[in-house]
């Protein structure tokens, strides 16, 4: 499934783009998609502590699993 991503102040700077479209898998969680992007920009891993993540329209821990 194809998930939007929005990137926001520093995250934004250190991704060079303010919104990306991946292609993930079912089940996938937020961990998960978060280790993609790490992969992707390494540096990005240094801001772990302060990424929260969004769905919808409320903020979901890690272990959520992304839905369509």
């Amino acid at each position: 499934m194809k998930v939007h991503l929005q990137f926001f102040s520093g995250l934004r700077d250190l991704m060079e783009v303010s919104e990306l479209d991946l292609e993930v898998g079912a089940g996938t969680t937020v961990a998960d998609l978060i280790e993609l992007l790490y992969a992707r920009t390494p540096r990005l891993r240094e801001w772990d502590k302060s990424i929260l993540v969004g769905a919808g329209l409320e903020f979901v821990d890690r272990d959520y699993i992304i839905k369509s």
